[in-house]
């Protein structure tokens, strides 16, 4: 990861007010290490990030790592696991970031190499008449999953790497026209092969255009009429099953796909990672989000939420009406609470970056608990959303607030969610009017309040659908831990 110029400087103009202490390393058992730095008055975290044998060339988020937010009883902070099995001669490489006093430190480029005494771990009797297993204690954790069941602090409660080459049981596909409810994105989400498959033990979301289908010609868009079978309209609402073109109304000029865990997995509360390669080229985005189960409070305006783990404007260059750069440099993430002016960014974080999140794989994670909604990149936490929602969307006269419930600040974040990714274009909420893309400085060809949005859109197919080199969106896995 490259750290943003302003929060280099930050940490260095601070190195002197926190030094991280060596990192000590044990061996408890005959597997795995422990790895700690003691505690200090205004220590926050401690993220420690390994991996065996192998360097860092990045800050990557490593085999071995976790985010430890609290000492131990005996005034540690402790990063423990029983995983690998560590002969003499390992080395383990690893790096450390640690938030002191609301600032940021970081411990880089570090190694450590095993060399275990025989006193290191107690040796086996030379007799054994009798073997007592002892469970692992099960810490409590406010996380539950699929309707309430239970589980234990920091469990792995669901994990998809994608290495069965198959994307059933664990997710499921929309088959759906997107309406005003969500961005009313310019495609039908529908489970083609070409649009999602699992290779080489990846995931891959990739938008195309519906005239690649030798069924539709551009008379056919214009005139002709979408019914699509299977339809998982969440409202059984006719308009996103079926459309029939006339007029200013044209069919989806895209077909893209969109999955999720609705009815396999299902959490409240926890720690979301999911490594991927975002898309690239014009008037694309990536959807790594967590959705609403039941929709409890409501469906439309996002009554019942929904959070952002990772979102970008997949231009390689866009800039707003202001001159500010809203393209694929800036990652944003966060939760929403309405569809309606300026609302709906109200509680989006961003980091920026030298590079378009789409040049490389990076781990995007979010932690949700009943206090916050916690934001990370490769590791680093760039942004947290922490606030009374019902009482925010009270004061913007959001219908849904009343509804939301009083005693959960975090409301209507209250419930639980399951996972959804997907790949949208184009669309009347995100992309701001007046904006340009390109060295070219190219007009967005299509107003967010017209009624021709679509349209327009597509009849500009010539312009930017040659951006479209590595529009597709590549997840290496996806993993859900308990709090």
């Amino acid at each position: 990861m490259k750290l943003i110029i302003s929060l280099v400087l930050m940490c260095t103009a601070q190195t002197l007010a926190y030094t991280i202490p060596s990192v000590r390393f044990e061996y408890p058992t005959a597997r795995g290490f422990r790895a700690s730095i003691p505690d200090t008055p205004g220590l926050q975290m401690f993220a420690f990030h390994a991996r065996l044998n192998k360097p860092f060339s990045k800050f990557e988020e490593g085999d071995y790592a976790e985010d430890v937010t609290a000492p131990d009883e005996n005034g540690l902070w402790t990063y423990d696991t029983n995983k690998p099995a560590l002969p003499n001669g390992t080395i383990i490489y690893y790096w450390v970031y640690v938030q002191y006093e609301d600032a940021g430190y970081w411990l880089t480029d570090k190694k450590h190499t095993i060399i275990r005494s025989k006193a290191t771990v107690a040796p086996k009797p030379a007799t054994t008449t009798t073997t007592t297993t002892t469970a692992a204690p099960c810490g409590r954790t406010l996380t539950t999953f699929n309707g309430g069941q239970s589980t234990c602090a920091g469990k792995l409660i669901f994990e998809d790497t994608f290495e069965q080459g198959t994307l059933a049981p664990k997710w499921q596909h929309e088959v759906r026209i997107p309406l005003d409810t969500d961005s009313a994105e310019f495609v039908s989400y529908q489970s083609h092969p070409e649009n999602s498959y699992v290779t080489a033990g990846r995931l891959v979301i990739v938008p195309t255009l519906v005239t690649m289908n030798a069924d539709y010609t551009d008379e056919r868009i214009r005139t002709g009429e979408l019914v699509l079978e299977g339809c998982t309209s969440p409202t059984n609402n006719p308009y996103e099953c079926q459309r029939k073109a006339a007029l200013a109304t044209i069919l989806p000029p895209v077909v893209s796909a969109k999955l999720n865990t609705k009815h396999y997995f299902r959490f409240r509360y926890g720690r979301v990672e999911i490594r991927a390669k975002l898309p690239k080229g014009d008037w694309i985005f990536p959807q790594l989000f967590l959705q609403p189960h039941e929709n409890f409070y409501g469906y439309a305006d996002y009554a019942s939420g929904q959070m952002w783990i990772a979102h970008i404007l997949a231009n390689r260059m866009l800039f707003a009406r202001d001159g500010k750069q809203i393209d694929g440099h800036r990652l944003r993430g966060g939760v929403l609470i309405s569809n309606t002016g300026p609302v709906r960014a109200d509680f989006l974080r961003s980091n920026v970056k030298d590079d378009h999140f789409g040049d490389q794989f990076h781990v995007y994670g979010l932690t949700w608990t009943p206090e916050q909604i916690s934001l990370t990149v490769d590791g680093f936490q760039y942004g947290t959303v922490r606030a009374n929602f019902r009482q925010h969307g009270q004061l913007q006269n959001l219908t849904q607030a009343n509804l939301w419930n009083a005693e959960a600040p975090l409301a209507p974040f209250d419930r639980e969610f399951y996972i959804s990714l997907g790949v949208g274009v184009g669309g009347v909420k995100d992309f701001p009017d007046f904006s340009v893309t390109g060295p070219t400085q190219t007009p967005k060809p299509w107003n967010n309040t017209s009624p021709k949005a679509e349209y327009f859109f597509y009849q500009n197919r010539n312009t930017w659908y040659r951006t479209w080199t590595e529009p597709e969106m590549t997840v290496d896995y996806v993993r859900v831990y308990a709090l």
